[in-house]
């Protein structure tokens, strides 16, 4: 660290990377700013109590180690004609290894498409329902439940939504996130299974989380709210083996907050699990920094993108977190934007293209140029992305590794 650093103890630091992957060094706001600097090496505990969290900004640029790998072509399946903008679209389930999705358009059609048929503009409509949500129609999001049966349309950053049963085409829960600051987040919405039935976990208020039958839209989790609670629930992502729960949400002043707590102990039978239960780990805290990308690196495993304190002192990357413990496993820089994974694989959404990466060692290992999709098949394990009318799709699994 600079010299600076350690004879004024109230000086705060700041990270200055040293191009090997995210090493760094400490030096103070003036070192910082390009002034050639004789760095002075401290002992550890020394540098770790001037290195505590907090740091004003980071500096310089970390290292990249690429370990390039094949990866494959991408595959473009123009959808049927007639449809018109699409605003969204969510998997469908794979019986036998058909690339299916549904689509939802701009007039309000939820519409069926497989992608691997022989003629797809022929044979891509199975059925179709009305979808009526207010607000704003380009902040809506699909949401498709694992077997395929129910699908939720709501409007990110806005209050209202609907479940539907794709069977029937009939709405069995009309959703509502309350009318307090939802512009701050997307709508809290998401699928899960419970004793073989599915359920809805949704946002009844700015601070309160419940869970309904997606057939019936019975409430599974009535409880008197608490009003002390200062939790903005944000978007949900549950992991794959349907055990966990993680949510992006907020506390004032505003601070961003990732927190996670188990699912099952929730749907089996404690109501409040989500807002005190002995499983809910809050993992990091942000100034000003939510809406983050996230995803489940298999079944334990959550990557929160952003490194470091708050939103103006924030690196492009990700930090691993365990579910069950809430603590951190791995930090590296690079991801940024969207993030999907599988197959022992991150993938994340560069401004010019999908980037692959190593979440063990933190090495890139492939890039796709122009290729930024937005949704991943579970079954298939496909990434996509909806472009001028066609559904670009690439088999993020089928690449061999050593």
């Amino acid at each position: 660290m600079c010299r600076h650093l350690i004879d004024n103890p109230g000086l705060a630091p700041v990270r200055v990377l040293t191009g090997h992957r995210m090493d760094y060094d400490l030096s103070c706001e003036v070192c910082a700013s390009g002034t050639p600097v004789t760095l002075t090496t401290v002992c550890q505990p020394c540098f770790d109590l001037r290195d505590d969290g907090y740091f004003l900004a980071w500096r310089g640029e970390p290292g990249i180690v690429d370990r390039p790998e094949p990866v494959g072509a991408v595959t473009d399946s123009p959808l049927p004609a007639g449809l018109g903008p699409i605003l969204d679209f969510a998997a469908l389930p794979s019986v036998g290894g058909e690339s299916r999705w549904l689509l939802l358009t701009e007039s309000g059609w939820l519409v069926r498409f497989d992608a691997t048929a022989a003629r797809p503009d022929e044979c891509a409509v199975v059925r179709e329902h009305g979808v009526a949500v207010e607000e704003e129609k380009a902040r809506l999001r699909l949401h498709v439940s694992a077997d395929g049966r129910f699908a939720a349309v709501a409007n990110d950053f806005g209050r209202y939504g609907a479940v539907l049963d794709l069977d029937t085409g009939e709405t069995t829960l009309s959703l509502d996130g309350g009318d307090y600051h939802p512009e701050q987040v997307p709508f809290s919405v998401a699928f899960a299974v419970h004793a073989g039935r599915t359920v809805v976990v949704h946002r009844t208020a700015w601070n309160r989380l419940d869970v309904s039958d997606a057939q019936t839209g019975a409430l599974l989790t009535a409880r008197t709210t608490d009003d002390s609670l200062g939790y903005f629930h944000g978007a949900l992502y549950v992991s794959p083996n349907g055990r966990w729960i993680a949510d992006d949400g907020w506390v004032w002043h505003p601070v961003g907050s990732p927190s996670v707590w188990d699912l099952r102990a929730w749907l089996g039978g404690n109501v409040g699990e989500s807002e005190d239960g002995p499983s809910l780990r809050s993992l990091t805290s942000r100034d000003y920094y939510w809406n983050a990308p996230m995803c489940w690196i298999g079944d334990d495993l959550l990557a929160v993108s952003g490194i470091g304190p708050d939103d103006v002192s924030m690196l492009a990357g990700v930090q691993i977190f365990d579910a069950a413990s809430g603590t951190g496993q791995h930090t590296f820089a690079g991801p940024r934007s969207a993030l999907f994974a599988s197959g022992g694989r991150l993938f994340a959404v560069a401004p010019d293209g999908l980037e692959i990466w190593d979440p063990t060692t933190g090495d890139r290992t492939g890039r796709i140029p122009g290729f930024s999709p937005s949704r991943r098949h579970p079954g298939t394990a496909e990434l996509a992305e909806i472009r001028d009318g066609v559904l670009r799709r690439w088999p993020s699994l089928l690449r061999q590794r050593s």
